[in-house]
């Protein structure tokens, strides 16, 4: 049985230790072996480590795990201290404070650095083809085989750089700091900039010397005699799914792809599996203890929920402004789940035999992708059905809000109606919400939201405006009766109206078609007079305020050129 343990730190450490502390052949790869990617950037990497045969192990202690989500999988507990260690050869005077810039610029100088900055091999490759090439710069190997770094040589004059300043930006005055490091102009034109933390060596007025130090963060694992692995949550890669429908003549293709965005680190033949839901990590971007970067402070401030940052003016209106439109947002949803919430629940009762999951790991194999790489990939595809509707969302004449006042009244409101494709999710795992491209007959139809579907759930997907049926809508409000029914609610009275609606759907096209309306009101729907062939599939009535949002669906069929005509009639409420 293996140990699921958490490592244990025993101290937080800062050595500065003169000359070589801990060789580099002494730190132990922790390959990636596995990783689970979520779609906000969150992803669960798994390291697999194999300790040497005598003494501690000692890991890189550069990874950034969330708090509370670092763990081991090992035959036994394991003891570990997570430090930082500062190695400093060759150190300047620490009477003479100035930076290399300050004491040698102008002159001439040779300096060694070590990058792994994106694109500066690039950079460097390029000025060597523009004539630097052998008396400006190279590039050599570094001595140490087992290191895949690379130490670059440029030979120029040392820009003498400018004291820190100001500047006025926006009436707001910020600090401009002078660039941390040396700023070289070769002799052929250009410059390149080195940080001070890349610096390796320089050579400039007669003195050879190391200019800085090198600070590495380090966990020394002691008890592991036997290989393990480590897992955690840390931030740095996100993917995003989206889909291809191919249609034609009741049959269908659908095939998912996937990007995958790597901002973490390389990595090389690990096993990769996307991720599906919607979870729960309290502690997402929260570091833990064991990012040596986090102070004590910080750490206790996430962990009692301060503020990350102070609120702005800006953030100030937004919220102002969201509580201003927070009763129409409300009506909205409740409209909405009107429209959807006898159908959602249903197809979840459906899909239940089938596997239906809350959380989705797609595995896709082993990958290998470099840190500022995406990965394209061809997920899964599949044969299926599919049928077309149209469906016409009727848009209400009467507006009234939760405290029953009529917001807008209007005898010519616009009128959609949409094309939409039904199927059911032919794949063994659900589909993710994502873009999903539809051709017909291979031809680009559009490109449409796809909302989660689980396997084997029945969706409905919008297509297009269906321009060939025309909608149209009648309302009149019967004339008020001597004795009005009245509601009374606190200190507000409200009298009751009759309302009687007719809404057409005429079908232009050479085709029959199927159609659903959708018939949605603030008020009670009393009656709906269903014609021939005409059928009620939904129902649906949702508390807001005086008035429900009440939803009646009626299904039809509708031959070319003809008309179909459905009368209702509702009742309201409406403040006096």
């Amino acid at each position: 049985m293996r140990n699921l343990s958490l490592f244990l730190v025993t101290s937080l450490l800062s050595a500065v230790v003169f000359g070589e502390a801990i060789n580099a052949s002494e730190i132990t790869k922790a390959p990636i072996a596995g990783l689970s990617i979520f779609k906000n950037g969150t992803v669960l990497v798994e390291r697999s480590v194999e300790p040497p045969s005598e003494g501690p192990c000692y890991l890189s202690g550069d990874i950034k795990p969330y708090h509370g989500t670092f763990w081991t999988l090992s035959d036994k507990s394991l003891k570990m201290t997570a430090f930082q260690e500062t190695v400093i050869s060759n150190s300047v005077s620490s009477v003479d404070t100035r930076s290399f810039a300050e004491r040698h610029g102008g002159f001439e100088a040779v300096v060694w650095f070590v990058s792994e900055l994106t694109g500066l091999k690039e950079e460097l490759d390029f000025l060597q083809k523009e004539g630097a090439a052998g008396r400006v710069l190279t590039v050599q190997p570094v001595t140490d085989e087992k290191s895949t770094k690379t130490v670059y040589k440029v030979e120029g004059v040392v820009e003498k750089m400018p004291k820190a300043s100001s500047i006025v930006k926006n009436g707001i005055m910020l600090p401009n700091p002078v660039f941390d490091g040396v700023v070289v102009r070769f002799p052929v034109g250009g410059v390149v900039r080195i940080p001070t933390a890349n610096l390796k060596a320089v050579s400039a007025a007669g003195e050879n010397q190391i200019e800085t130090s090198v600070t590495r963060n380090l966990w020394k694992v002691e008890g592991a005699e036997k290989p393990f692995k480590i897992e955690y949550a840390t931030q740095g890669m996100t993917w995003a799914p989206y889909y291809r429908m191919e249609l034609n003549e009741g049959k269908a293709k659908l095939t998912m792809a996937a990007d995958i965005k790597n901002e973490m680190e390389d990595f090389s033949e690990a096993e990769v599996s996307l991720v599906s839901g919607f979870p729960k990590i309290d502690m997402e971007g929260k570091d833990s203890l064991l990012n040596l970067r986090v102070s004590l402070n910080g750490f206790l401030n996430v962990l009692d929920g301060g503020p990350a940052y102070a609120p702005s003016p800006r953030r100030s209106y937004l919220s102002n402004n969201y509580m201003a439109q927070a009763p129409m947002m409300a009506k909205s949803a409740a409209m909405d789940m009107a429209d959807e919430e006898s159908a959602t629940l249903g197809a979840v009762a459906q899909v239940e035999e089938k596997g239906a999951v809350n959380m989705h790991f797609q595995k896709i194999g082993k990958q290998s992708l470099k840190k500022g790489e995406t990965l394209r990939t061809d997920i899964a595809s599949a044969e299926l059905e599919y049928t077309s509707k149209v469906s016409w969302n009727v848009t209400a004449m009467r507006d009234i809000d939760q405290n029953g006042y009529m917001r807008n009244l209007t005898t010519n409101a616009a009128q959609t109606v949409w094309d939409i494709l039904v199927f059911k999710n032919p794949f063994s795992f659900p589909m993710t919400t994502a873009p999903m491209e539809v051709l017909l007959d291979g031809t680009f139809y559009c490109q449409t939201p796809q909302s989660w579907l689980n396997p084997g759930q029945e969706g409905k997907t919008t297509l297009t405006k269906a321009l060939s049926l025309e909608p149209k809508l009648e309302e009149n409000e019967r004339a008020e009766e001597a004795d009005p029914k009245t509601l009374k609610l606190e200190h507000s009275t409200y009298r009751q109206v009759t309302v009687d609606g007719k809404a057409t759907l005429k079908n232009h096209r050479k085709e029959k078609v199927t159609a659903e309306i959708i018939l949605r009101v603030s008020g009670v729907i009393e009656k709906v007079e269903l014609g021939e062939g005409q059928k009620e599939t939904r129902s649906v009535s949702i508390p807001y305020g005086v008035n429900p949002v009440s939803s009646k669906t009626v299904e039809t069929e509708i031959e070319p050129g003809a008309t179909v005509e459905i009368n209702y009639t509702y009742t309201s409420y409406i403040r006096y």
